[in-house]
């Protein structure tokens, strides 16, 4: 009577995951998902991990020995905890979750993240140097706003380089 009910709940609670996970867009990502000791699917989508729970499912159902059958439920229970978990955050790692295409696009992202930074390093020295008091603070904070600005140049330079060899592919932006 208990693996019955053992059983029908792990049903249960693999039918509401399959739900979950059906709701959301289920991308590719650049790295497994998981621990090789929880999972030992390579894939990266949620799909793919789905799928060996569903059979670790089955072979609890046909499986007779109740030391292995104990096994099976305490891994398809942290299997299932574990599927919830990246399922209810997924949204919050789109981002993350995007293939790249190409390693062309990989650079863009990559100048886009810096051009950002030093954007923001650009605007902290301009507060800074509108609330510098001395001669020598103004000084040193100009020559640090000349060489970001100089950096900032070669960083649109490097994005409008990657970005034009994008365009002659046919890639999107």
């Amino acid at each position: 009577m208990a693996d019955a009910t053992t059983q029908q709940r792990l049903a249960a609670c693999l039918a509401a995951l399959q739900a979950q996970i059906a709701r959301h867009p289920d991308g590719r990502c650049r790295t497994p998902r998981f621990d090789r000791q929880l999972f030992s699917t390579t894939g990266t989508r949620l799909a793919d991990y789905l799928q060996e729970t569903e059979r670790n499912l089955q072979l609890f159902c046909a499986c007779d020995n109740a030391q292995e059958r104990v096994w099976l439920a305490d891994k398809l229970v942290n299997q299932i905890a574990a599927l919830q978990r990246e399922a209810s955050t997924q949204q919050l790692r789109l981002r993350r979750e995007r293939p790249i295409a190409s390693p062309r696009q990989q650079k863009l992202e990559e100048y886009r993240e810096y051009e950002r930074r030093l954007q923001a390093m650009i605007d902290q020295r301009e507060q800074r140097l509108a609330l510098a008091e001395s001669l020598a603070q103004q000084q040193q904070l100009k020559q640090d706003l000349e060489v970001l600005e100089g950096r900032m140049a070669r960083c649109r330079q490097a994005i409008s380089a990657v970005s034009w060899a994008l365009s002659l592919r046919g890639d999107a932006l």
